[in-house]
């Protein structure tokens, strides 16, 4: 999910060459262990600023009940969808997302934008036109879930794959 956000720039990608460097899994691995230490302080310091003022922590019912309405089928994709596109209409949202359907992603955008996480404006031309994008909550929702892809991504690319969560309760093979 990296395509430009309003004001950030974004490094252009290097050229892929035939033969790629080597990758500095190592190096890699490191950098995604500091991600997760950052991310446990920052969790960490707004649980403490909120302890003083904030009701007790929300029932884990609640707290799925918001990932799945944020993270179900094709919310995930609609986000990226305007991550990509910061303003789209319906129909372009549509075509963007072969294989959704009109009620689905009418449903899904209601869902996001009840969530905080798209704006609808309504484009006063004859006929109306609607245009989605991303709320401040919504892009932050994309640019936090980038890491989270980024390491699945790079998971697949190693020699080493990660294992399917299936396999996790077998023993591993030893290497012969």
């Amino acid at each position: 999910m990296s395509p430009s956000r309003p004001g950030v720039e974004k490094p252009a990608a290097p050229p892929r060459s035939a033969n790629p460097p080597e990758v500095p899994w190592e190096e890699v691995d490191r950098s995604f262990r500091e991600f997760r230490e950052s991310a446990v302080r920052l969790v960490e310091r707004v649980n403490d600023l909120l302890a003083p003022t904030a009701p007790s922590r929300t029932p884990a019912v609640q707290d799925t009940r918001l990932v799945r309405a944020v993270f179900g089928k094709w919310s995930m994709e609609v986000l990226v969808a305007l991550h990509r596109s910061p303003a789209a209409g319906f129909e372009d949202l549509r075509r963007a997302l072969p294989g959704i359907s009109p009620r689905v992603l009418s449903l899904k955008l209601k869902g996001l934008e009840a969530h905080g996480m798209v704006q609808r404006e309504i484009i006063d031309t004859r006929p109306p036109h609607v245009r989605y994008s991303l709320t401040d909550q919504g892009w932050t929702v994309a640019w936090l879930s980038d890491p989270v892809l980024l390491f699945l991504e790079q998971a697949g690319l190693r020699e080493t794959p990660v294992r399917p969560i299936e396999e996790l309760a077998a023993p591993v093979p030893e290497p012969p």
